[in-house]
């Protein structure tokens, strides 16, 4: 089977390269969903996903005569892409640091299709670091950050002040930032913004 759908896909692509509508059309079918999903995980609004989404096979078309068969249409369009969202947050980014972690995050995203030893460590980093938060400040910490519940949930499922869950935020954004350093930690950052 899988032999087939790469001959399919080679075919494909070769009429593509003529300038083959419906086979464009047919690869726009087999792709699209993989890439708005791709996107979704990566970028702030819907408007900009579908903008994104819509730019990279426009490209696509307009780069046709320069496809390579071995090459693939998924790692052509991944790369478009990966390329459109730096070259987004490039754009939406005034913070020289925001930008940084924001580049880091859209690359490290498109670039590691499967889990590395370099990516596994840096979650074992990340989690042991967590898990070193005293208790309370932990769980106020993964309400806020990794089920995106605001100050005032959390504080109501917690039965305490909006102030204190704020004291514990800050608290144990202070604690990882020193434990991480600079850059992991804002990598942390923006990558937790993407999960959400």
């Amino acid at each position: 089977m899988f032999e087939k759908d790469r001959l399919d896909e080679d075919l494909l692509v070769a009429l593509l390269v003529k300038g083959d509508r419906d086979a464009f059309s047919q690869l726009y079918a087999r792709y699209s969903s993989d890439l708005l999903h791709r996107l979704n995980k990566l970028l702030p609004d819907e408007e900009a996903v579908l903008e994104i989404h819509q730019i990279a096979f426009v490209r696509l078309w307009e780069i046709r005569e320069r496809v390579r068969i071995e090459q693939g249409i998924w790692s052509l369009l991944h790369t478009i892409a990966r390329n459109l969202v730096v070259d987004y947050f490039r754009k939406s980014a005034t913070n020289e640091a925001v930008r940084n972690a924001l580049l880091t995050q859209a690359t490290l995203y498109y670039e590691l299709d499967e889990p590395t030893n370099q990516v596994e460590e840096m979650s074992t980093l990340l989690s042991a670091t967590i898990d070193r938060l005293p208790a309370k400040r932990k769980e106020i910490f993964l309400l806020c950050k990794f089920q995106g519940k605001s100050y005032e949930e959390v504080a109501q499922l917690q039965g305490v002040s909006i102030g204190t869950v704020k004291d514990h935020m800050a608290k144990a954004m202070r604690f990882l930032k020193t434990e991480l350093g600079g850059a992991l930690f804002s990598l942390f950052l923006a990558l937790v913004h993407a999960w959400r």
